[in-house]
């Protein structure tokens, strides 16, 4: 499916493609519109989401696994069913303590993903 700076109303996760990232199995760009963005990742154990920060705000939802998840310099460790608020500038990173899946929304939408 073509993502477009729009957005779209209806999305089937068999329409969408996975992409490989530099640091972690893979990330769907599922759902966005001009002001959020919902994206799923995937992690297998030992991935890693390296240390940045963003202008965006973001909420990132384990589905399943766990991650250490570092924000300003604090980790915790997040399973099934965690969450983590990050405001926009805050350096944050993650490591897959095993296979995980995650969703993160972000607002605005990421224009620098599609």
């Amino acid at each position: 499916m073509e993502k477009t700076k729009t957005g779209q109303a209806w999305v089937f996760h068999e329409d969408v493609l996975a992409e490989k990232m530099p640091t972690w199995e893979a990330r769907r760009i599922v759902a966005h519109g001009q002001d959020m963005m919902m994206v799923e990742n995937t992690f297998s154990t030992g991935d890693t989401a390296p240390e940045h920060e963003h202008y965006h705000t973001q909420i990132t939802y384990v589905i399943r696994g766990a991650l250490q998840f570092t924000l300003e310099g604090e980790t915790k460790v997040l399973r099934d069913g965690d969450s983590v608020f990050i405001a926009p500038h805050q350096v944050h990173s993650a490591v897959a303590l095993e296979d995980s899946l995650l969703i993160d929304m972000f607002a605005p939408m990421r224009e620098d993903f599609l």
